[in-house]
């Protein structure tokens, strides 16, 4: 099982969009996914609790677990056959993004243009460091058809020392429309703009941890 901690301590950029397009991309491909919220704002849960209200609840499963806990159900969810499993975060340095880095393979660290958001890219890309995890910082909320949100952002973390995923997400209010009726917006627009950059996101994170996607969705895991 690949683990997934998307982190940063600063709030509102993005951290549980992520989690869920990415683990409904994951489920889309034929993999078990779960996402862990360890964030006491719940977030992910509420938003899992939305999805459990469709005709068809479809996976990824969400349950929020504390940062004691967290070991424990990371190794229930191996167990139980789940292939990929993302860890949502609180702002804020916190006990529990340090326990959701230390439990993960890869950290995806999403960010936004502005230098608090820098700040917090460079506090959690060096904690990456000091656990010995690979991490990547992922551009969110950059408007659309503007470029220099992108080149400054490059540079700023070449300068940290942090690699910058090669997808970087736009401004898209679909993403807020599809949360309000538990979804992604992959699943409520598959053609839109929104859609193409989650799977291009998720495609690079495939490759990025090795995972194979021809598995069927194992329905056994709670």
């Amino acid at each position: 099982m690949r683990k997934v901690a998307i982190s940063i301590n600063k709030g509102g950029v993005g951290k549980t969009t992520t989690a869920k397009t990415l683990a409904s991309a994951a489920v889309a491909a034929g993999l078990n996914a779960l996402i862990l919220d360890i964030d006491t704002q719940q977030n992910a849960t509420t938003w899992g609790r939305r999805r459990k209200k469709q005709e068809r609840p479809p996976l990824p499963l969400v349950y929020f677990t504390t940062e004691q806990d967290l070991p424990d159900e990371l190794d229930r969810a191996e167990k139980a056959g789940c292939d990929i499993a993302f860890i949502d975060t609180p702002p804020g340095r916190s006990s529990e993004a340090m326990a959701a880095v230390e439990a993960a393979d890869l950290v995806i660290i999403p960010f936004w243009n502005d230098q608090d958001s820098y700040d917090g890219v460079k506090k959690t890309a060096s904690l990456a460091s000091r656990l010995g995890k690979d991490a990547f910082g992922l551009l969110n909320f950059v408007t659309p058809n503007s470029k220099s949100h992108e080149e400054t952002a490059r540079e700023v973390l070449k300068g940290i020392g942090l690699p910058m995923a090669p997808v970087v997400l736009h401004r898209y209010d679909l993403h807020r429309l599809a949360s309000i009726k538990g979804l992604a917006a992959q699943e409520m627009e598959p053609e839109s703009s929104a859609a193409l950059e989650i799977a291009a996101l998720w495609d690079w994170l495939r490759a990025t941890l090795k995972l194979r996607t021809s598995a069927s969705v194992h329905k056994g895991v709670a």
